[in-house]
């Protein structure tokens, strides 16, 4: 065989890499509805341990280390464990322009790794104190029967606020999350967007967006938008039907 044209390998080469691409993101696609089948299905699939944080332990592992990566998820340390390791993955706040704030406002997630698969992810307890485990829990139950729109990569899930868990609120939030990146407000709304990027030393990864809207007379959140490099998650909060 004649060697091929420098102009035409490199344009093979670019269509291999091209499939590579393809079929890697389709396998994490399947990997991601299979997750949202298990949240469906959320006692079978996850228990939830007694701790101060909030811990979840997957009982049926699905997504790699390189699903994470493909989602924007890239870990600041990466801790060797037995049988796996330990991916500490952050993200800071990036503040609106002229505002100084006294802290650094920041979120966190741990996930541990066994046999290369995700079995555990920890959320810190000092978000608990404005997010309740309750909601979270519930926002992850919800994601199960979101309605998902793979052309725009956007889902839509509606998250029954539990009796025993308080909406999150103007006040709350903003002590979580500091000062928004930027604002609006309507007749019945206010929004604040929030922008964070991956605290790693160098990322071609985009930074992601976290939308909160609230009830202008109330102040309670109503919904819940992150906008991920891959894809939008949006969460509708609904009240909790009265028995």
């Amino acid at each position: 065989m004649y060697p091929l044209p420098q102009s035409k390998s490199r344009f093979v080469s670019l269509l291999l890499i091209g499939a590579a691409c393809l079929l890697l993101s389709g396998c994490v696609y399947l990997r991601l509805l299979e997750l949202k089948k298990q949240f469906s299905h959320f006692e079978e699939n996850f228990t939830v341990p007694a701790t101060e944080d909030l811990t979840i332990h997957c009982l049926h592992p699905l997504l790699k280390a390189d699903d994470l990566r493909w989602i924007g998820a890239e870990p600041k340390t990466i801790t060797p464990r037995a049988n796996g390791e330990e991916w500490l993955i952050r993200w800071v706040k990036e503040p609106a322009p002229g505002i100084k704030e006294e802290h650094l406002y920041d979120m966190e997630i741990t996930a541990f790794f066994a046999d290369g698969r995700v079995f555990e992810a920890r959320i810190p307890k000092r978000y608990l104190a404005y997010v309740s485990k309750d909601l979270l829990l519930a926002m992850l139950r919800s994601t199960g029967t979101a309605k998902v729109n793979k052309d725009d990569r956007n889902a839509e899930a509606q998250t029954e606020a539990p009796s025993s868990a308080a909406m999150p609120n103007l006040s709350s939030i903003h002590g979580m999350m500091g000062e928004p990146t930027r604002k609006q407000s309507t007749r019945d709304q206010v929004i604040h967007f929030y922008r964070y990027r991956l605290d790693v030393e160098t990322t071609r990864t985009k930074p992601i967006e976290i939308v909160f809207i609230f009830d202008s007379t109330t102040g309670e959140l109503r919904k819940f938008t992150a906008r991920l490099p891959r894809g939008t998650l949006n969460y509708e909060f609904k009240p909790t039907a009265p028995h």
